[in-house]
C-alpha cells in the first residue's frame, strides 16, 4: 500500500513543517500549494496517495472543492482537514463531506503524526 500523503497547504512555512514531520516519520509527501494543484495531483494519479491533508482556506480552490474532487476521483481516500477556524465552523462549510479527522491550527507535530498514523493504520516493518 502507498504511504504517500498529499498535503494541500498555501502557507509555505506550514507546508514545509508538515513535510518535515511526515518525511522524518517515513512517509512520502507531495505538496500542493493550493486546491487547484491538489486536484491536478489527484487527477494525475489518485491511487498513488494513501491520505490527503487539506487546509480549508486556500486560494483558487479551497478544501471544500478538494473534498468534492476526492469524492469524485478517489472515493474512500482518507482526508484530514486542517484549519485555524473552529471545528464547528469547518463542519458547517463542508457539510456532509467525509473526513477522518480535523486538526486545529496551530497544531503540534505529535498531533499531526497521531492523526496520520491513526488514519493510515500501523506501518509494515521495513
Amino acid at each position: 500500500m502507498s504511504r504517500s500523503v498529499l498535503v494541500a497547504e498555501d502557507d509555505r512555512v506550514v507546508a514545509y513543517l508538515v513535510e518535515q514531520v511526515l518525511v522524518e516519520a517515513g512517509y512520502a509527501v507531495v505538496i500542493a500549494e493550493d486546491g487547484v494543484e491538489a486536484i491536478e495531483y489527484l487527477r494525475a494519479g489518485a491511487d498513488r496517495f494513501a491520505l490527503a491533508v487539506l487546509d480549508l482556506v486556500m486560494p483558487r480552490a479551497d478544501g471544500s472543492a478538494v473534498l468534492a474532487a476526492v469524492a469524485e476521483l478517489c472515493p474512500g481516500l482518507p482526508v484530514v482537514l486542517t484549519s485555524g477556524y473552529s471545528e464547528d465552523y469547518v463542519r458547517s462549510r463542508i457539510g456532509e463531506a467525509p473526513i477522518v479527522a480535523f486538526l486545529a491550527k496551530p497544531w503540534r507535530p505529535v498531533a499531526l503524526l497521531e492523526i496520520v498514523s491513526s488514519a493510515l493504520g500501523p506501518r509494515a516493518p521495513t
